[in-house]
């Protein structure tokens, strides 16, 4: 327990950053929404859409038809998301990575040396506090991009769909944070210094990103797409196909996870 709460009191300064920011972001671009899409504007953006080359509109995810239109207030939100999505993963990659490796180069791994926990207790409470932030702010996240939609929604726009929508991306979303949060985690159990963390983090997010995109530009090499864990969970993707591959990111989850009690059990501390 007393791991738990110092890993609380460590992250909850950067905790209120990113839940605020994200907070603060969902509510401006749900403002947006109904000024963009008057009927001129609408009629307007549209035909300028249809005109770009299909390549273009798969590569930033945009839809023009079917449950995630982009004229749609669902369709909208899953647009202009997909970016915050992207930060939400560097996120929870950073506070895998940062999770057990901080100990070392902080100086501080003699209080965990002085403690009658085993290293998996030290694991598990670390796992469990990290995970516990990370769920909190994707819960707010959630509450706060529904209560901005639901503000600015146009008078046609059915509530039920908004809810079910905005669920169904945060739900499937929440897997993809998990997947990275293990694979951070994984990551800290092996990697020799916390400077080495946030740039790690970077690449991990942003190279299975482009390996996304590299995937849904060029045909042969489209089954990169389905390694990327980062297109997959694409929102305006989860609203037309759901996630399918839902089990094999739970279950390459774990196997991060488990990893990780192996080789921090193995580690040598460097105090």
């Amino acid at each position: 327990m007393i791991l738990f709460k110092m890993e609380w009191k460590k992250q909850y300064k950067s905790f209120l950053i990113w839940t605020l920011l994200f907070m603060f972001l969902s509510l401006g671009f749900s403002a947006i929404y109904p000024q963009m899409f008057t009927p001129a504007l609408k009629d307007s953006m549209d035909i300028m859409l249809k005109s770009l080359p299909d390549s273009m509109l798969k590569t930033f995810n945009i839809a023009l038809s079917g449950p995630a239109s982009m004229f749609e207030p669902v369709g909208f939100f899953a647009y202009y998301f997909q970016y915050l999505y992207l930060a939400a993963c560097i996120y929870a990659s950073l506070l895998g990575t940062q999770a057990l490796i901080n100990e070392e180069s902080e100086g501080t791994i003699d209080f965990l040396y002085a403690q009658p926990l085993s290293r998996s207790a030290i694991l598990f409470s670390k796992f469990i506090a990290n995970f516990t932030i990370l769920s909190t702010f994707w819960l707010l996240s959630a509450l706060a991009s529904l209560g901005s939609l639901l503000l600015f929604r146009m008078s046609g726009d059915p509530i039920q769909e908004i809810i079910n929508g905005v669920t169904k991306i945060y739900l499937y979303e929440w897997l993809i944070l998990f997947f990275f949060l293990t694979l951070g985690f994984f990551i800290s159990s092996i990697l020799k210094h916390a400077r080495h963390a946030t740039s790690l983090s970077l690449a991990l997010v942003f190279g299975f990103y482009l390996l996304g995109i590299v995937g849904d530009l060029l045909e042969k090499l489209n089954f990169l797409s389905q390694w990327s864990p980062v297109q997959i969970g694409v929102p305006s993707s989860i609203l037309n196909n759901g996630l399918d591959a839902a089990p094999i990111v739970f279950l390459f989850s774990l196997v991060f996870l488990t990893a990780s009690f192996y080789c921090y059990r193995k580690r040598d501390f460097q105090s």
